[in-house]
């Protein structure tokens, strides 16, 4: 097993900033994989955060501060897991539907409120992981996520077609625009627009042939070559202009307090994204490397990414999955794979700044096409509707919803939409009647066409839940008409608590309610499979003395056993009697 992580217990500076002991304990022979990993995330990185600029609505200059600061906030509290920070799409996305509404086209304040975002989200994520909420990771469930990442590859798309045709758009609702596009199409500037589909489809050419090869560097280097030779700038097409050298000063954002306030619900709902999709790549790459990940230290990591970028004047940043995954295929095995490209991209932004000038604005809009349609997971969806309908249904709401309302509203919806199903199912659970089956003489839920019977007069009852207040008095229900309906008459239910894993109050004072109105039906009353857990919460919430405490057995056949039991010798007392 590959172990080029920091295992030493931290001390001095290294308690409050983990990422430090690696180089306390660097492992020498990760050097050369890390530099080479480092230097290929660098390459991979450039265009890409100029193009999440533009997304934003910022210059695209921020975008390398933001890739900056975010790598080295997060390095510096990293414990080893080489996850690459930075802007990625789905952030960016997400973080321009807040700010947007808020800037009301006012460039100026687009990039203050830009600025401050990443402050809020990286305190809300901090915060959580002081809270040890880590565990609440899966809050966003696959079918969710999935629609999600489908909306928003559509909306990334839809933002850059106006670019791609040379023409401006004002629409901001997803249908609207594709209205408008079709309205604005005889006034698409042809050199802007056979640019950008030849950069795209280069893009394309590239991932299919030469996949080790950073198509995005050479799709720009492509676009600035073309922007030079042909002088694309006197044909109309627009380029990137003035890049300024060096790096801004640290410095908190210019907003007023009501302005955080209304930047703090799309703060959340931004660090329940980043932390999700995070969690899930760190999850991926620590499995690659055999090892364990700290949930709680991966919040701590990405909040302190986003303050880091929030100093240095970018906006709000994750984890890159494309940049992480390339630091993984390139050997890249702990944090150092981080801090080459931060070195990198220093170097790059010091001195190199200005070729970027000669970017065509038509070549960014070409990547974010690109990745909108790599991002889009059709296949998923097949997945999705092959091995469970409802959860296809709900990665198709959530799309629709991310169409129709909007990126941040759109995975509010979805999460809702999750929670309901989740109550939904809780409320009607699956239950079964246990059959003997003939080998083993044990109750089983068998199958329709299975040889299996019970005594007349004896249901063994399973419900496949926890008792709670959403389905307590469904089950009760249900109960109720199994006895109703039986064909001999019922005199004893055995409940086989097997899948109930706890009850609440709720449930408790229903289940009260059965018994006692099963108790005077004459139907004897018995429990099986009770877990530890669930028999100490009965106890504290008085049914196991309600009960008696000699009718819970460790298996439905015991339980069966004694009733009969108790039946054979009461009938000679009864027969005495009479």
């Amino acid at each position: 097993m590959n172990d080029h992580r920091v295992r030493h217990r931290p001390v001095g500076l290294a308690r409050w900033l983990p990422g430090l002991a690696l180089f306390a304990h660097y492992p020498r022979q990760a050097l050369r994989g890390d530099v080479v990993a480092g230097l290929s995330a660098f390459l991979v990185m450039i265009p890409s955060v100029l193009a999440y600029s533009e997304l934003v609505g910022v210059p695209p200059v921020t975008g390398l501060y933001a890739a900056i600061g975010a790598m080295a906030g997060y390095a510096l509290f990293s414990r080893g897991i080489p996850v690459i920070a930075g802007p990625d799409a789905t952030t960016a996305l997400l973080a321009a539907a807040v700010v947007a509404p808020l800037a009301g086209g006012d460039p100026a304040r687009t990039v203050a409120l830009a600025t401050a975002l990443p402050f809020l989200v990286g305190a809300a994520l901090v915060i959580a992981s002081r809270l040890q909420v880590g565990d609440l990771a899966d809050l966003l469930s696959k079918p969710v996520l999935v629609g999600y990442l489908n909306g928003s590859a559509l909306i990334l798309i839809g933002t850059q077609i106006g670019k791609l045709l040379g023409v401006p758009l004002v629409s901001d609702q997803f249908f609207l625009r594709i209205a408008e596009v079709l309205r604005r199409l005889p006034s698409t500037h042809a050199p802007t627009l056979a640019l950008g589909l030849s950069l795209i489809v280069l893009l394309f050419l590239l991932r299919r042939f030469l996949p080790t090869v950073p198509g995005s560097l050479v799709a720009c280097v492509v676009g600035i070559a073309a922007a030079v030779a042909f002088d694309l700038s006197s044909h109309g097409v627009a380029l990137l202009g003035e890049m300024p050298q060096g790096l801004p000063r640290p410095q908190i954002p210019a907003v007023s307090g009501q302005d955080l306030l209304d930047l703090a619900p799309g703060a959340l709902a931004l660090a329940t994204l980043i932390f999700a999709e995070g969690i899930l790549l760190a999850r991926a790459i620590a499995a690659n490397l055999h090892e364990d990940i700290d949930a709680n230290g991966e919040l701590t990591a990405l909040g302190t990414s986003n303050v880091g970028s929030g100093l240095l004047g970018g906006y709000t940043v994750g984890s890159s999955g494309s940049r992480t995954l390339t630091v993984a295929a390139y050997g890249g095995r702990t944090q150092m794979a981080q801090w080459a490209a931060v070195a990198l991209l220093l170097l790059f932004v010091l001195v190199l700044a200005p070729l970027l000038e000669w970017l065509p604005v038509v070549a960014l809009a070409a990547l974010l096409i690109y990745t909108g349609i790599a991002l889009f997971d059709w296949n998923e969806n097949v997945r999705l509707r092959r091995l469970d309908p409802g959860s296809f249904r709900l990665s198709l709401g959530v799309t629709l919803g991310v169409l129709v309302l909007g990126v941040l509203p759109g995975i509010l919806v979805g999460v809702a939409l999750s929670v309901l199903g989740l109550l939904i199912s809780t409320a009607r659970p699956r239950d079964a009647l246990l059959r003997k089956h003939p080998p083993d003489h044990r109750y089983h839920d068998l199958d329709d066409d299975q040889p299996g019977a019970s005594p007349p007069g004896i249901l063994v009852y399973r419900i496949y839940a926890p008792l709670v207040f959403a389905n307590a008095r469904h089950v009760a229900a249900r109960v109720g008409r199994m006895v109703r309906r039986a064909r001999v008459p019922v005199r004893c239910i055995v409940f086989d608590m097997q899948a109930v894993t706890g009850m609440d109050i709720t449930a408790m004072e229903v289940f009260e309610e059965l018994l006692d109105q099963l108790a005077a039906e004459g139907v004897d009353i018995r429990f099986s499979h009770a877990n530890r857990p669930l028999r100490e919460q009965l106890m504290r919430l008085g049914l196991t003395k309600q009960v008696g405490a000699e009718r819970f057995f460790h298996a439905a056949w015991e339980a069966v056993e004694d009733y009969q039991k108790c039946v054979q010798r009461s009938a000679p007392a009864a027969d005495e009697a009479r």
